[in-house]
């Protein structure tokens, strides 16, 4: 944008000044002005030989060869009196009026040229020193610090900053024998588990400034901006040496470059990738910067980004153990008033799979239900009915149920209750309901006595059979199938698929993967692989033959029976 503005200015430049050259060449080569009243006498006394008008403006050239200039009021009466006359008029178009219109235009455009780019690049420079500095969050800062007493259930990614922290704080303790601080730390991991929250505990333990961005931050509509703004901040932190620069969701600068599209958009973005990559290969051992980042899907970064070097370190930050969902509700805990009665070991056993967000936002749920109610205390009915929101959504109690489908409802869900209770190494049975929330009518829900990180053959064979309880039932109490076994079915042909075609749990086609996952950490369908026809036929043939073993065990419609 600046070279383009500087361009035309000088264009503009060479203009204004050929034409004045031309106006004040002109000016110095005209001929001498005679009156009017001179042009008529000569015109009576046949003096004139030839005349040039140009609009009011005349060159007279005399029969002794003489010329000169005059102004005609009237140009149109010039060729009257030419009449009967050896004198010759000629008109010509009038462009010194058109010339000066266009010189004033220019300048005026110039002018406007000058006093805009001018202003653009104050307002630029003035957005240069401002970006860095509006992002810089000073140890000194009256807010308290967030310290790794704040953070709960990664206590690996924890011990491994730490000694990021030591650095930091003693150097020549590391550098004595020799060791280099790591450049940068990238904290990758699902959304909502910590990995902004970990940073600015680095940032408060260590007592160093902090400059924390979005990758966002650096890309702008005009290429060229976002790899300026990298090198601003470097320059910056450089002079606040040792400070932590924290760069979250950073798949959004430093995403992998294609090298086939010219785009403005990724041409700008790879830009700004290569000179964050130049910068942090640019530290000085003695520059003691750490670059931090964060994101969730570590799976489309630039493999010049996550080699060693820049990114020295790659911490996985995972949803928390029943551990650490415990003591990170102890530390939301404190700032809620609870019941004494209250196990926070129970809701956290109730909560698997949860993140530390979500279990911030229980608690909260939890205390919003206790106020709506007039309570001073939270109980275990609001963390239940907290959970039960975030999980399924609000209670639908405006909705109208007959009672043959409230009783249709009712026998679906005993009729997973009891296969759930039939069945050896299956979870606990925690509540059953028929009382709609979001787009579920009903639920029946298992709570694990402990976390689980892998699961058997037999246990999922029983997670599908509890699946297709709720269909059974229907058939043999009603002999109808309807819709509301859906979410049965669609769950039950997931985990058959995934063993099938992910966990290499067929007899027949064995341990061999057919699918594959390619969304990092934010879940997603799986992708199938290509294969023959004759494989394929066979991968359909045994999903298909695992859920109808399922749905088709004899004891199912037994117990089934024996509960209606």
């Amino acid at each position: 944008m600046a070279a383009l503005i500087r361009n035309l200015l000088i264009l503009m430049i060479l203009i204004i000044i050929g034409v004045f050259a031309g106006l004040s060449w002109m000016l110095e080569n005209r001929s001498p002005t005679h009156d009017y009243s001179e042009f008529i006498k000569h015109v009576y006394q046949d003096e004139i030989k030839l005349v040039e008008l140009t609009g009011n403006r005349a060159e007279v050239t005399t029969n002794k060869g003489f010329v000169y200039r005059t102004t005609v009021p009237d140009p149109a009466q010039i060729a009257t009196r030419a009449e009967g006359k050896d004198m010759r008029v000629i008109f010509h178009h009038d462009y010194s009026s058109l010339v000066v219109q266009i010189s004033i235009a220019l300048i005026i455009i110039t002018l406007v040229l000058v006093i805009g780019g001018t202003m653009y690049r104050n307002k630029t420079r003035a957005e240069k020193s401002r970006f860095a500095s509006d992002k810089l969050i000073s140890p000194n800062s009256s807010q308290a610090p967030i310290t790794f007493a704040d953070v709960a259930g990664i206590p690996e990614a924890k011990e491994e900053l730490e000694e990021i922290v030591g650095f930091l704080k003693n150097p020549k303790q590391y550098g004595n024998v020799g060791a280099i601080i790591p450049k940068g730390v990238l904290l990758q991991g699902p959304p909502g588990t910590g990995k902004t929250l970990l940073a600015k505990a680095v940032a408060g333990e260590s007592g160093v400034p902090f400059y924390s961005f979005s990758g966002s931050d650096f890309v702008e509509m005009f290429v060229g901006v976002g790899a300026s703004r990298v090198r601003d901040l470097f320059k910056e932190a450089k002079k606040n040496s040792p400070c932590i620069v924290f760069i979250d969701e950073i798949d959004g600068v430093g995403g992998s470059r294609t090298g086939t599209s010219s785009a403005g958009g990724q041409d700008e973005r790879g830009q700004t990738l290569n000179a964050l990559l130049v910068e942090m290969d640019g530290f000085d051992t003695s520059d003691t910067i750490v670059v931090l980042a964060a994101t969730n899907r570590p799976d489309i970064l630039d493999p010049a980004l996550r080699r060693p070097g820049r990114f020295d370190r790659q911490i996985n930050i995972l949803p928390p153990d029943i551990k650490g969902r415990t003591k990170i509700l102890e530390i939301f805990a404190k700032k809620v008033q609870i019941s004494t009665d209250v196990d926070l070991s129970v809701i956290a056993q109730a909560t698997p799979g949860f993140t530390g967000a979500e279990l911030a936002n229980l608690v909260n749920e939890a205390a919003l239900l206790a106020g709506r109610n007039g309570k001073l205390e939270i109980g275990d009915q609001e963390f239940d009915t907290a959970r039960d929101r975030i999980l399924m959504g609000v209670e639908r109690k405006g909705l109208v149920m007959t009672d043959q489908d409230r009783t249709a409802l009712a026998y679906h869900e005993a009729g997973h209750a009891i296969i759930a209770k039939k069945l050896p190494e299956s979870d606990p049975l925690h509540k059953i309901t028929i009382i709609p929330r979001g787009r579920a009518l009903g639920q029946t829900q298992q709570l694990p006595l402990n976390d689980r990180h892998a699961y058997s053959y037999t246990y999922l064979k029983n997670r599908i059979t509890i699946l297709m309880g709720g269909r059974a039932a229907e058939k043999i109490v009603f002999n109808q199938r309807s819709t509301g076994a859906q979410g049965d079915i669609l769950q039950a042909t997931d985990i058959a698929t995934n063993m099938i075609c992910k966990w290499g749990m067929s007899e027949t086609l064995g341990p061999r993967a057919f699918a594959m996952d390619d969304s990092g950490f934010l879940g997603g369908p799986s992708e199938r692989l290509a294969v023959g026809d004759k494989t394929s036929r066979q991968i359909d043939f045994e999903i298909s033959e695992l859920l109808d073993r399922c749905y088709r065990k004899q004891w199912i419609f037994s117990a089934a029976t024996s509960a209606c």
